[in-house]
């Protein structure tokens, strides 16, 4: 009978714990330096045979251990943090490298954006009477500039229709009109009886709406209906809201200065955004942005100048909505910058991580300077040439917190 140490279960067993005592093993043993490698090996061979052994040599151990010493002053700084390619390349670490190149200097305020007025539209009630809203029409629904929202009948409502006593006046003056022009011609009736008849006519003409005797609401712009004024059925006055509509195209962005950096208003440049909704900073530039200087201190928020830029919506921006605002100035050359995707901030204090070779990286405190939503100036901490993580930099950061590299972590978590 065989022994229930030895089941499929067990072998099993042992084996994986055989395989996570090697691949821990390597994890802790790994040196970045590939002589090192060799030594580490020689070393453990060297030993293996002699652990348990009374006369084992201290001597030999200690120059050992000096011959080490030495290779780790000619080497790396013994800290580095150890991802083999392929790890890399699966948890979407990506590495630039680093080149001086210009930089704005950075206003960082507060801001709010909001629709253009060419880009809102309010459907107005033709005449008085009760609202009959088309099939489909609710909060929400998009409409074509021209079509038709509502109808506003008024022959229910008290009073009657005074469109359609327009309508009647005028009828009835086109009538005379008609009347008094061949005895006009003839000689029969004066000019003067004539042309109050004609001046009559188009009194009672410029007081009656086709439209308005149509009843139409009708969207001036294509859009989002984003309110209705008044219920289905409700009555409304001649020339009273019933819908509001946004096309959600041109947005204006107001950046709220604060007075004291009044004098650097003539110097910007350009200007970056982030949204609440957004992590990535968005370069208004690339959506046509023109900026417009506020004159006066704002009403709404004392101490502060508005700067407007107008620019077209790509679609991922939602109107209303504040913002955080960074005003790009005067350029400077030759600066040492990285992305913000490639900083890692612990305690307060901020981090890269630099490529040492092929599978070993380090951790490097930088010192920060301005920051334009998309790049940040690095002071001091790194250096031209430099191989900076720029993707990744969560899976190199838990890699360096565990000592094991977090396998099947992806970057995009």
């Amino acid at each position: 009978m065989t022994s229930s140490s030895h089941s499929p279960f067990n072998l099993r067993l042992r084996t994986w714990v055989t395989v996570a005592a090697i691949f821990s093993g390597a994890l802790i043993f790994t040196s970045c330096n590939s002589n090192a490698k060799d030594e580490l090996a020689h070393h453990h061979h060297d030993h293996g045979g002699h652990h348990h052994a009374e006369g084992h040599d201290h001597e030999a151990e200690e120059g050992h251990d000096h011959e080490h010493e030495g290779e780790e002053a000619e080497g790396h700084s013994g800290k580095e943090i150890v991802i083999e390619p392929e790890q890399a390349k699966m948890l979407g670490i990506e590495t630039t490298a680093i080149k001086p190149s210009p930089f704005s200097d950075v206003l960082k305020v507060s801001g709010r954006i909001m629709e253009t007025a060419s880009a809102t539209g309010t459907a107005s009630a033709p005449t008085s009477g009760i609202v009959t809203f088309a099939n489909g029409i609710t909060e929400g629904s998009r409409v074509k500039a021209g079509q038709r929202i509502a109808t506003v009948r008024a022959g229910r409502t008290t009073g009657g229709d005074p469109n359609a006593a327009a309508r009647a006046n005028m009828e009835a003056a086109k009538r005379e009109l008609d009347r008094l022009k061949p005895l006009h011609e003839h000689g029969i009736v004066s000019t003067a009886e004539y042309n109050a008849a004609l001046a009559a006519y188009n009194s009672a003409k410029a007081l009656y709406s086709p439209g308005a005797s149509a009843g139409a609401v009708v969207a001036p712009v294509s859009g989002t209906l984003t309110a209705l004024s008044v219920r289905n059925g409700g009555f409304v006055e001649a020339g009273a809201p019933v819908a509001s509509i946004s096309s959600g195209t041109g947005l204006t962005l107001r950046a709220d200065v604060p007075q004291r950096h009044y004098g650097k208003i003539a110097s910007i440049k350009g200007v970056n955004i982030k949204t609440p909704y957004s992590d990535e900073a968005i370069d208004l530039s690339a959506l046509g942005a023109s900026k417009s200087q506020g004159g006066t201190v704002s009403d709404n928020r004392p101490g502060y100048v508005p700067v407007y830029f107008t620019f077209s919506n790509g679609g991922n921006i939602l109107p209303g909505t504040p913002a955080e605002v960074f005003l790009l100035g005067e350029v400077r050359e030759n600066v040492i910058s990285v992305p913000v995707s490639a900083l890692s901030e612990q305690q307060g204090r901020f981090f890269v991580f630099r490529r040492l070779d092929d599978e070993c990286y380090e951790k490097v405190p930088v010192t920060l300077g301005a920051n334009d939503g998309t790049r940040v100036e690095i002071k001091d901490g790194i250096k031209a040439g430099d191989n900076i993580v720029t993707k990744g930099t969560v899976s190199v950061r838990l890699a360096e917190s565990s000592g094991v590299v977090p396998e099947g972590h992806s970057h995009n978590h």
